[in-house]
């Protein structure tokens, strides 16, 4: 029998680092929930003053592709229906503001604040504003020459950036479409504002099990 002391070499699991399940940063002595997902506390403290995370820059390129994809659908749609039926219905801007919002926070994946809503009012105000164009090449087809319509489309961008103040010259019609522009471009302001934060904790990482 050896006298020789027979040692074994003591294996342990390997710690399990919990990271920040919004930026990526490992937890170190306390983490929160933010909707339910761990974080970190500069993450807990971004979404409890309604800022965005480290995902921020993402979700604002993704909105903002999103949001420009639905004004162009508002501004088809708006002029393809004003030139279908031949009636100017203002009201069509609350549509043109609600799906904008709508696609922004799809594309954003719920995320909103302040950039989203500036986006969110300049894209729906465009697609209202811009419709006029298609709207008036088609009153003037006939006198616009072959292979012009580029052209004079592009030579109507003011007429159609200013249309809704033009419109201002009937005071009555004016002022009603002016009102219905205000609102669709208060639906796109508030359907894009950050959601309201669900921040959970601090809690205590368990100790790792020996």
């Amino acid at each position: 029998m050896s006298d020789t002391p027979q040692f074994s070499t003591a294996e342990y699991p390997p710690q399990q680092i919990e990271r920040c399940g919004l930026c990526g940063t490992p937890l170190a002595s306390e983490y929160y929930r933010v909707h339910g997902r761990t974080a970190c506390a500069g993450c807990a403290s971004a979404a409890q003053n309604g800022q965005a995370n480290g995902q921020k820059n993402t979700a604002f390129t993704r909105a903002l592709l999103f949001g420009i994809g639905a004004a162009a659908v508002g501004l088809v749609g708006y002029a393809a229906f004003t030139i279908a039926t031949s009636f100017y219905i203002g009201y069509v801007a609350l549509g043109v503001g609600y799906i904008v919002a709508r696609a922004m926070k799809f594309g954003s994946g719920g995320f909103g604040g302040r950039p989203f809503q500036i986006v969110a009012v300049i894209l729906t105000y465009l697609a209202i504003a811009l419709a006029e164009i298609p709207i008036a090449l088609w009153e003037f087809r006939t006198r616009i020459p072959a292979g012009r319509m580029l052209v004079v489309g592009i030579r109507l961008l003011p007429v159609g950036l200013t249309s809704p103040i033009r419109e201002m010259r009937d005071p009555i019609h004016g002022l009603i479409n002016l009102v219905i522009l205000f609102v669709g471009l208060r639906i796109a302001w508030r359907g894009t504002a950050a959601p309201s934060a669900n921040v959970e904790g601090p809690f205590r990482p368990k100790p790792a099990a020996s």
